[in-house]
């Protein structure tokens, strides 16, 4: 696959990805006024494990099945000896977890503390049979190159998802339901959108693609290399991805229990998790181009290890460091000074902002674990990313218990920034231990700093200004003044960063109107030249 392809593919999936966190982060907040803060709660007790299963569609077995295909000698394949086992394997570990979920969800939902979820938790397991089919057909299409059918089927099946959500809660409420038979609502609509991006992606086959040109060899798969590569592979790029669905199933488990310690009644628990989980869609919003991004990575990555290119480019580990630090660290520093207005924009209140300006760190170290990760990757570090992933979890979950007695959701926050600390110094430490990586020379720090606070001023002096000369009352207000706040903010941060020279004309080049920030850098030299 050429370099055009990939970065073709990669602003496609990030497309798809930016539509899909916002539509993901968007819902939320209808979806909250109209249950209320306890539906929000069982809602989220669920969806770690309706994102699982949609994340693993998305990145953990198309990635596996694209990588087997590249890595197969002759670029030859027959539907029965090859395709064939490797759906067979995907369906049969798809059943493994559809199993666990359908008969252990009463004793999962004992451990939560919530008999009633175990409906719930009984419809989410049949998503994990229908992405065997989702992600099947979607790695078959990346392995080509072509990412349009991944794209537009996510974006279809979350579409359906989202639209279906809002639609049973609202109708299921009107009838004066129960709302754990919401949260079970919610469930089947994540399977009707995995339907729906099944029937896309044949019509995708179909249109795209003319079966009389597939290659057709007798040559069998060797079943050993499916497992080994579909278990290494899908569930390390999958565990990537899920990062932080696997601390919220942490969260899950300890955080009521812990809530309840700190002296909260279950009620107002409940309450309090729910306000925690205001952070979730806001730190997904700000990943998703990482996430984007390492998922076209991963057939450039095979292709390199095909063509014998066992070391990595420093250059292309260094631009990447760099400008997923850069931006993910001025998206956690804008997000931590707009968290009061953004709180009261979408939840309404300002409870819990503090917790959520230290969860906001949360953008920063997970941008930087996903970019980290995929250079490993490149290196075969399968089995220690996921010993690592394990002990973050571990990490988390021991914070957890020991944070959230004492000071309760602000616990949980500062947990989950140790736990990702802990990956991105362990990520750090064996990239630098096997590449020529000096972690020292890749930020112009003064730049990056300087930029940062002259960004967050803005932002502080615009919210002061807002408050101080207009008398805003409504929500639609309070929006058109965020907007403009974080306009304003990015104006000034990427300013700050041209002024100061902070990129080269090769990553210039990479921005929309790339041709055009080298030409105006150049002439603005010359001008202070004069």
């Amino acid at each position: 696959m050429s370099h055009k392809q990939l970065l073709r593919g990669a602003l496609l999936l990030t497309a798809a990805g930016i539509f899909g966190k916002i539509l993901s982060a968007g819902y939320r907040v209808p979806l909250q006024n109209l249950t209320g803060d306890e539906g929000f709660y069982i809602y989220q007790q669920v969806y770690p494990f309706i994102t699982i299963a949609w994340i693993l569609s998305i990145y953990g077995y198309p990635a596996a099945i694209s990588k087997l295909v590249i890595e197969q000698e002759g670029g030859k394949r027959s539907t029965v000896t090859f395709y064939l086992p490797i759906f067979m394997f995907i369906f049969i570990l798809n059943g493994l977890f559809f199993s666990i979920l359908y008969f252990g969800a009463d004793q999962l939902a004992h451990w939560m503390g919530d008999r009633h979820l175990t409906g719930p938790i009984q419809f989410t397991s049949v998503l994990f049979l229908l992405i065997s089919f989702t992600s099947f057909l979607r790695g078959s299409f990346q392995s080509t190159g072509d990412m349009r059918p991944t794209a537009i089927s996510q974006t279809v099946e979350q579409l359906f998802r989202v639209g279906f959500i809002l639609w049973f809660t609202y109708v299921l409420l009107q009838q004066g339901k129960d709302l754990y038979e919401v949260g079970s609502a919610a469930a089947i609509s994540s399977s009707i959108g995995a339907l729906a991006a099944i029937l896309t992606l044949i019509f995708s086959g179909i249109m795209l693609y003319r079966l009389k040109e597939m290659n057709v060899t007798t040559k069998m798969v060797a079943i050993k290399k499916v497992v080994k590569v579909l278990f290494e592979t899908s569930l390390v790029v999958g565990l990537n991805f899920m990062l932080l669905i696997l601390l919220q199933i942490a969260d899950v488990f300890t955080m009521i229990h812990g809530l309840q310690q700190n002296g909260l009644s279950l009620l107002e628990a409940k309450m309090e998790k729910g306000v925690f989980d205001r952070g979730q869609p806001l730190v997904q919003l700000g990943v998703v181009f990482g996430s984007s991004l390492s998922l076209a990575l991963v057939p450039a990555i095979s292709n390199s290890k095909v063509n014998e290119q066992n070391k990595l480019e420093t250059k292309a580990v260094k631009r990447a460091l760099k400008l997923t630090a850069i931006f993910s660290a001025a998206a956690t520093v804008g997000l931590m000074v707009l968290m009061p207005s953004v709180n009261l924009l979408l939840y309404k209140t300002e409870s819990g902002t503090l917790t959520l300006q230290v969860f906001s760190l949360m953008i920063l170290l997970v941008s930087l674990t996903l970019t980290l990760s995929t250079f490993l990757q490149g290196l075969g570090f399968m089995k220690r990313q996921a010993l690592l992933f394990g002990i973050a979890v571990l990490i988390k979950w021991l914070f957890n218990q020991l944070l959230i007695p004492s000071i309760g959701i602000l616990g949980g926050a500062l947990a989950s920034v140790f736990s990702v600390i802990f990956l991105v110094l362990a990520f750090g430490f064996l990239l630098k231990k096997y590449t020529r990586v000096c972690f020292g020379d890749i930020l112009p720090w003064k730049s990056l700093l300087l930029g940062l606070i002259i960004m967050a001023f803005i932002v502080f002096i615009s919210q002061q200004a807002y408050s101080y000369w207009l008398d805003i009352q409504e929500r639609f207000d309070l929006m058109l003044a965020t907007i403009i706040t974080c306009g304003l903010g990015a104006l000034a941060f990427f300013g700050v960063l041209l002024v100061t020279n902070t990129f080269s004309r090769s990553e210039l080049r990479q921005f929309p109107y790339g041709d055009r920030l080298v030409r105006m850098t150049v002439r603005r030299r010359k001008y202070w030249r004069k």
